[in-house]
This record gives C-alpha cells, structure tokens and sequence, in this order.
C-alpha cells in the first residue's frame, strides 16, 4: 500500500496498491482497490513511498555457471598482475599436484601493465599444482605448465596461443578453452549444491527470472535443485547448441516445461571478445593492427546451424559481438528464417550500424544486449576505446537507436557483474547519447524486454492484473535520481505473489 508503482504497463503505468494471490496478481491501482482482495490471511505491507517495478529478468545469465564458481579464487579485485599472483599465492600452497586450482575474473584492462597473465607468470606460483585463471569475460584463460600437461591440447587447436619459437603460452581461447573446462567442470551433484547459494544472491538484487546458457550438466543440476525444492526463481533454459540433436530427436522444443523451469533459445557462437580480441570485426584492432578477430563457424556451417535450430522449432540466440560477425548472423537468419516471428536473437550484438538495426527490426531480431558492459569497459580511455578507438566505441551499445527502429531490446548481465540496478544505470548514465535511455526505457528492457526475448509477454513483465506476481521493491527511486540508481539496492523482491527475499 501507498507505493510508487511503475507497472511497465502503457494502459496503466502508475499505481499506489498492488494485490497477490494465488501466485498471480490480483489488482493493480488504488489502495481501496488492493484492499479490496484482503482477507484473514493477506499480509498487508506498507510501502511508504517506495518504488515498486515488475521482478527484474536477467535475458542473459550464467547462474549454475555461477554456481560452479562458487568455491573458486577471486582475482576481480586485484589490481595489477603482481596482485594477482600475489592472491594465487596466498591460496594455491595448500593444493596437492594434479588438485587443479581455478581463479575467475582477472582484467588486465584494470591493471597498469595492460597485459595478459600467461603460462611464466602462472609457473612463479606454482610449478606442480596445475592453475587455471580465467578471464573476466571468460573467453580466455590462462594455464601453468602442470596444467598444460595435464591438458594435452593438441598443437594447432584453434585459440592454443603459441610462441614465434612453437611455445605453448598458457593462453587459452576459444577451441582450447573448450577442452579446459571438461576437464575442470564440476559435476551435476556439485553445481546443485551450490545454486542455492547463488539462487539468493541473484533474488537478493531483485532477479527473478534468467535465461541461462547452459549445457548438459547444467540441466542436470536444475533438475536436480528442481525435485528438491531448491528452484527459487524462474529459469528458461538456453541450451548450448551442441544439445539440439538430443533435444529434437526428443521431439521437445521451445517452451516446454512450465513457468519454473523451461526450454528456450539455443545458444551458439558467432564470435569471441573484445578483451580477448577475438571479436569478429571488418576493421583490425585499434591496438594490435595484425588482428581482425574471429569467426567462431563458417557462413556455411552457420547456416547449417541455424538452419536446423529454425526447423527444430527452437529460437536461435547467437553470440555476435563484433561487425563482422553481427552481418553474417543477420543475413543467415534473413536466409534461413525469411519470414519474420521466431523471434531469433543476436547476444551482445555491441558493434551494430544503423543499417544492421534496420534490418533487425523488419526481421524482428530481438537484441539482448548487456548494459553493464558500458561501465566496465566503454567508459572514456577504458578497454573498448582502446581496442577500438573512439568512434567505434562511441557506437557500441547503441540502445536509444535500436529502440528507435521499434526493435525489442532485452538486458541481462552476462554476470560480468550481476545487477540489474547497475545496467540501469549505466543504460541511463552512459557516455555517449546514442546508448542514453530514459528510466522507463532501461526499467522495461529489463522486464517487458526479457519477457517479450523469451514469448513470456503474456504472463510476465508487467505489472497487471492476471500477471505473475514478479515484483521488486526498491531503497532507492532511479526516476528521481536518475544519477544515483547503482547506488539504491532491493529492499524486498516478491516471487509468485511471495516475499523470496527480504533486506532486514
């Protein structure tokens, strides 16, 4: 009651009191007319004013990801790569050869040498417990000699950098990334255990829906937290696409399961990073002129690709980053799927020109973009200026003109952090005005957006009448203080018309 409501509803966008029940919403508008739904048993909270918006949906998660993470190192606070080594250090003595230690989200981008960690800096750790140090955008890694032995990455796999003299470096990307983390992947077991944890955290900043890239251990896992009761939040599964022939030969595809827990998208891979400079891009890195990126699949192989994902039934969502990737991706679903309503996806989709986003919004591409990229790395002087040059970044992200064309544009957070307050931010903060949106705007990306990317629209999203009751109340007010959102928090978010999470 006596709430400040912003219902992502055009027909009804303000409101004062809201009611549940039964896991939907019951009544959106006056006090008087939530009231009205009361009985013995309705807990009635007063609101005092407080911003009241439809629960967040992170359109582009790695949450079972994050669980596998969560007994990992830390390296996202260190500063520099004395720092990092420094924390390896502090942790790596206890570990027994061929005990495989794993650290998470180092950025050189962050640090005063500007360079990778590689396989020499990694040995001064340790030269008999094999480590693994992944990148923030995890597209790259970097590994110590044990671990290379471990491994046994065959020369000439793509993304197993060498030296000039056939050295390995003990950077990873891509291909040679992949055969890292079958080895080092916990199992369904493990990452079950874990989601709980990382299920609390995700309410905790107002999620209560994702759409997470996941493979076959991570539907595992879900199951598994599912049949325990363990299942907090709603999840759409995006399969990556490696999965499809199971999953067609199963006769299943888009939208089966339930509210809780469905199939979505198919996740594959049109190209890498900008950090790890494997972005596909028609103009060469601004700081290394010798490379331009890469194609993750050939145009044919793509379109074989994407050609069985459209006739399975399923929405495709393509990680394409840079230019030249986004170009093919889009004149392959243009090929494959001509007429427009699967609602196929492009992921990041940060590199766009105008003549790309016009061609998004007559095939009705969805954009799922990740805005807290723009105060990581599209800052002035940050790492996308530095692989791009200023021009290029100054049209990366360009969210006010994909929504201008009439695209629908999803945000999520790729977890590089979690948050949806600091994408709203950052989308309304941003450096440059072609990335600039309003509050409703940047709000409804992050709630009518990720319903509409996953054909949810219907249930979730708003706020209104009949609607799941998905709701998030806010400390802070982003419409009155548009400057300060990253630093207002989550005072209760609201699962099925339930409190799922509480700041005491």
């Amino acid at each position: 009651m006596d709430g400040a409501i912003h219902t992502m509803d055009p027909a009804k966008p303000l409101a004062k009191g809201i009611a549940f029940g039964d896991g939907r919403i019951l009544a959106v508008g006056t006090n008087a007319q939530a009231e009205a739904w009361a009985g013995k048993k309705t807990e009635i909270l007063e609101l005092g004013g407080k911003v009241v918006v439809p629960g967040f949906i992170d359109a582009h998660a790695h949450l079972m990801e994050s669980a596998a993470r969560d007994a990992n190192i830390d390296l996202g606070g260190a500063g520099s790569v004395g720092g990092a080594l420094e924390v390896l250090r502090a942790t790596v003595g206890g570990a027994l050869p061929e005990e495989w230690v794993v650290a998470d989200d180092w950025d050189e981008s962050r640090w005063p040498e500007a360079r990778y960690l590689t396989r020499g800096d990694l040995d001064t750790v340790s030269t008999t417990v094999p480590i693994a140090a992944v990148r923030v955008d995890r597209h790259m890694a970097a590994v110590n000699s044990p671990a290379l032995v471990l491994l046994k990455i065959p020369a000439g796999t793509r993304g197993f950098e060498t030296t000039s003299a056939g050295q390995p470096t003990g950077i990873l990307k891509e291909g040679a990334l992949e055969a890292m983390w079958e080895v080092v992947w916990p199992g369904p077991e493990g990452l079950a255990a874990n989601f709980r944890a990382v299920a609390t955290r995700a309410l905790r900043l107002g999620i209560t829906g994702v759409h997470d890239v996941v493979g076959e251990g991570e539907i595992r896992a879900y199951q598994i937290a599912r049949a325990a009761g363990a299942l907090p939040l709603r999840v759409t599964l995006m399969p990556r696409e490696r999965l499809l022939s199971h999953l067609a030969a199963a006769g299943l595809s888009r939208g089966f399961g339930d509210d809780w827990l469905r199939l979505g998208a198919i996740k594959l891979f049109g190209d890498g990073s900008l950090g790890a400079r494997t972005a596909a891009l028609f103009e060469p890195y601004r700081d290394d002129p010798t490379e331009g990126g890469m194609l993750i699949h050939p145009p044919r192989e793509l379109r074989d690709l994407l050609a069985g994902i459209h006739g399975a039934g399923f929405q495709a969502a393509v990680h394409a980053i840079g230019d030249r990737a986004i170009e093919l991706v889009i004149e392959t679903i243009e090929a494959v799927a001509p007429d427009p309503g699967p609602r196929h996806r492009i992921e990041h989709a940060e590199l766009l020109h105008p003549e790309h986003i016009e061609r998004i919004a007559r095939h009705g591409i969805v954009a799922s973009c990740q805005p807290n990229f723009i105060g990581r790395w599209s800052l002035p002087r940050g790492l996308y200026e530095t692989r791009l040059g200023f021009e290029r970044n100054a049209r990366n992200n360009p969210y006010r003109e994909i929504l201008e064309k009439g695209v629908t544009l999803a945000f999520g957070s790729d977890g590089m952090p979690y948050g949806p307050l600091e994408g709203i931010h950052w989308a309304v903060n941003a450096p440059f005005g072609i990335q600039r949106l309003t509050v409703d705007q940047a709000v409804g990306a992050y709630t009518v957006g990720g319903a509409v990317a996953g054909f949810q629209e219907d249930v979730h999203g708003m706020l209104a009448s009949g609607k799941s009751g998905d709701a998030v109340v806010l400390e802070g007010d982003p419409w009155r203080e548009p400057e300060r959102i990253r630093e207002g928090g989550v005072s209760m978010t609201i699962v099925a018309g339930r409190i799922a999470s509480r700041r005491m």
